[in-house]
């Protein structure tokens, strides 16, 4: 006995005890709970979830920062004030003329493609305009092009410019031309060990306690706005449960669970570090966007339905838009709508068993934003509303309202079938929309108008004036692209219409940009392009350019100007060459400095403001340039007008797709 305790005591003699080559994960660590040290470790296999070590490094801890909340309110709310008077102004622009009802007007307009009657009521009043009312308007027949104008340019060449400004935009319109001419294919998705291996060195996973504060948060404030948004998918009961299945040990996960809970926990984090503006949880929220983004990558293609999985998938592609990976988002969201019309979700008489309520809200949801991605990428919905027998009341969530229009949008006017038909059919569901469009634009301005009052008191929440703000961006973005489908039949009424309508929307982006950046938030600011700019169509800013070109209207240059600048902020994080301020300032660079080389306009000028700045005229280029523009600006008035409408709209969508792609121009 005696010796074998020396032998045991003696350090020669010891045995030789297995070297410990790592510490435990990250989710065994918060879990408190024994770790294998596997790769994976057994238990991160076992909840599904990714096993990561953080680096160990020297702690240099900081006294946490009490957050004073009723001073950051005040101050947000002080930033907000600056701008109630301009905010208040655009909305009021934004109240489009009351029409009569189809319906009722039927029998004496039947002859005629019924339009509404005061489109020229639309923001600034018509004899305040730039657009000059004492000489005929340049024929306009929707066919204006962009890209026509921005390859003019180029085919012209850099040779005979003498201005450095003007051949650095030409050589990089050029490449620009390019890649609208060699369309690359959609960027891949990193995988998931590339994803968590750059997470780890990074964000280090958050403490279990973060997360029960958290869902504690959520529960208290289970009526707020914020809450109710992500309730949509599922109860806020449902996540809990999730959260705790997965982050907690109790029972094994799915996939569609992880992801579930992930997404649940990287918003809720999100929005209190919109409150409360702290850094820390602006953090957690990264580190589940990347468990979020890992998890998609490990989702199998073949699952079986349940409505768990289809929230999980609405989820994934609700941040696949943020990340801008449109087509990525396409794939889970119509993924997701097969998945409602395997589960009868969209049968009034539907035999899925469970919460009807719920499984209709999910529906509704999934809906709503697969209809806005088919009218992005130029596709039909996965379904037709002939085929969906749940009650459309007018009572429902304005995002249904104003998804089924986006669905009716390209279906009526910019699909195929919409294109083909005559200039009365077009005409009248444009008609028809706009008024619809109009509504949904007139309810959220009483929101706002709510949401303001509300604020004038300490304690409010400001951030629901940025999200109804953004929702009005889009509203107003859709009722431009309305309205450019709208035949002209030679009255200019539409068109004055359609660019005005333009004009507002991007003055309504400038004025919500600086809500949006003084928050101070960059996740915030990346959500609103996402979902404003990226998501939506956003087709004023081509509209403007078009009109700015053709007229030289130097107010519309500097709108333009305006528009490209917002997207420069301190809160964007990254300059990628495909950002959408690189894109928006070249354009913008081309068409005020082809103004400045035109030597004449073709309108009176006594109507318009006129540049300044004369240091960019070349001699024996002007003129050459003028005709250049407008024979590229305006196709043969014989030429097929509905082809042009469409050509319009898919030219336009070359731009946008630039701004999801990770290509060098």
């Amino acid at each position: 006995m005696a010796s074998n305790m020396e032998i045991r005591a003696s350090p020669n003699n010891e045995p030789i005890r297995p070297s410990i080559s790592r510490r435990s994960c990250d989710q065994c660590r918060a879990r408190k709970i024994g770790c294998d040290r596997g790769t994976p470790c057994s238990n991160c296999s076992t909840a599904r979830i990714d096993c990561t070590h953080s680096k160990i490094a020297t702690r240099t801890s900081t006294a946490r920062q009490r957050v004073s909340v009723s001073e950051q309110y005040e101050q947000k709310i002080d930033d907000i004030s600056r701008d109630v008077n301009d905010i208040k102004s655009l909305l009021a622009s934004l109240d489009f003329g009351k029409t009569t009802s189809p319906r009722s007007s039927t029998q004496t307009q039947h002859q005629n493609t019924p339009r509404p009657k005061n489109w020229g009521a639309v923001g600034e009043p018509l004899k305040n305009r730039d657009v000059s009312q004492s000489s005929p308007h340049p024929q306009w027949d929707h066919s204006s092009h962009v890209i026509n104008f921005i390859k003019s340019i180029v085919q012209r060449g850099t040779s005979g410019y003498t201005s450095p400004e003007w051949r650095d935009t030409v050589s990089s319109l050029e490449g620009l031309v390019n890649v609208l001419d060699n369309p690359h294919p959609a960027r891949s998705l990193p995988s998931p060990e590339h994803i968590s291996s750059n997470r780890t060195e990074t964000v280090p996973a958050p403490p279990l306690e973060a997360i029960l504060e958290i869902l504690r948060w959520a529960k208290a404030h289970a009526t707020d706005f914020r809450i109710s948004w992500i309730c949509r998918f599922l109860p806020l009961i449902t996540y809990q449960e999730i959260c705790t299945k997965v982050y907690f040990g109790v029972g094994e996960p799915t996939c569609a669970e992880v992801i579930i809970a992930n997404s649940f926990l990287a918003y809720v984090f999100a929005e209190y570090a919109v409150i409360y503006g702290d850094s820390k949880h602006r953090e957690y929220c990264q580190f589940y966007r990347s468990s979020l983004g890992s998890a998609l990558l490990r989702l199998p293609l073949l699952l079986p339905a349940s409505m768990e999985l289809v929230a999980a998938m609405t989820l994934g592609s609700l941040h696949m838009v943020e990340e801008g990976r449109v087509s990525h988002a396409w794939t889970l969201i119509s993924n997701a709508m097969t998945l409602c019309q395997t589960l009868g979700y969209h049968r009034l008489d539907g035999y899925s068993v469970g919460d009807k309520e719920m499984q209709t809200q999910l529906f509704w949801a999934v809906y709503s934003y697969e209809n806005g991605l088919s009218l992005r990428l130029g596709r039909y919905s996965g379904i037709r509303d002939s085929d969906i027998t749940l009650i459309i009341e007018s009572s429902h969530h304005r995002a249904i309202r104003f998804g089924r229009i986006q669905g009716r949008i390209y279906s009526h006017l910019y699909s195929p079938e919409g294109l083909a038909s005559t200039d009365d059919v077009r005409g009248e569901a444009a008609g028809i929309l706009a008024q619809e469009i109009q509504s949904i634009i007139d309810e959220t301005q009483a929101d706002i108008s709510a949401a303001l009052c509300r604020n004038s008191m300490v304690g409010d929440d400001p951030a629901r004036v940025i999200y109804l703000h953004c929702d009005l961006v889009c509203q107003s973005s859709m009722m431009s692209m309305v309205l450019r489908a709208i035949p002209s039949s030679g009255n200019t009424d539409p068109i004055d219409s359609c660019v005005t309508v333009a004009r507002n929307t991007l003055d309504l982006h400038g004025q919500c940009m600086k809500l949006v950046d003084g928050c101070r938030d960059p996740l915030l600011m990346k959500r609103y392009i996402s979902w404003a700019v990226l998501h939506t169509p956003f087709f004023p800013f081509s509209i403007v350019f078009e009109h700015a070109v053709r007229h030289s209207i130097t107010h519309d240059l500097d709108r333009l100007d305006r528009f490209a600048a917002s997207f420069k902020s301190d809160n964007i994080s990254g300059e990628a060459t495909t950002h959408p301020h690189r894109l928006y300032e070249l354009l913008s660079q081309a068409a005020r400095l082809s103004v400045q080389l035109r030597s004449t306009p073709r309108h009176d000028d006594s109507m318009l403001p006129t540049s300044s700045d004369s240091a960019m005229s070349e001699p024996g280029v002007a003129d050459t340039l003028n005709d250049t523009i407008v024979d590229d600006m305006m196709l043969p008035s014989g030429q097929d007008a509905t082809f042009n409408v469409g050509d319009w709209f898919y030219s336009n969508q070359q731009f946008l797709r630039l701004l999801h792609e990770d290509i060098a121009y």
